[in-house]
């Protein structure tokens, strides 16, 4: 009997292709953390970039993504324990959308995600039990920068953590 937590928490593993997305764009340090100021940057001027998200057939838009990179824009991990870093609060885009002035698009990588969902308020939490007991449970490693993401019809979050297996491309 194990009887840690994380071995209850709900997880799945998806492959995802290159993922754009346009938002607004800055560093977060320990010091500085500027998340909630990129998002109502982002939310102030939706209506710019509103006609570019990418659509389900329902017609509602496919996600809002808290895209994050290591300060190389390589899309690897955030440096100092997890606290500095680039973040990029925006909508999801076709790859070849024109970027409207004062905007930013990234293009992340495919990768594997370990993708759990989290209320905003327990995101350290959750962070910390995937990053030190669910990873290493399962045998993996963390390859990249966590990102967040918002399901827009149901407001569910979840953290997508890229992975891969220890030993794999080693």
């Amino acid at each position: 009997m194990h009887g840690k937590e994380e071995t209850m928490m709900k997880y799945e593993l998806i492959d995802l292709p290159k993922i754009a997305v346009i938002g607004k764009a800055g560093l977060c340090t320990k010091e500085k953390n500027i998340v909630q100021d990129l998002w109502q940057q982002a939310n102030s001027d939706f209506h710019e970039v509103a006609p570019l998200g990418m659509k389900n057939p329902d017609g509602s838009f496919v996600g809002f993504w808290g895209a994050m990179s290591d300060e190389t824009m390589s899309f690897l991990p955030w440096t100092n324990d997890f606290s500095t870093g680039l973040y990029l609060a925006g909508i999801e885009v076709y790859e070849d959308t024109e970027t409207p002035e004062g905007w930013t698009k990234w293009i992340m990588p495919a990768r594997k995600y370990l993708v759990v969902e989290v209320a905003p308020k327990h995101y350290g939490e959750i962070f910390g039990c995937v990053i030190g007991g669910l990873l290493p449970e399962l045998g993996m490693k963390l390859t990249g920068a966590v990102c967040d993401f918002t399901e827009p019809t149901t407001g569910q979050n979840k953290l997508f953590f890229p992975v891969e297996y220890i030993g794999q491309n080693e």
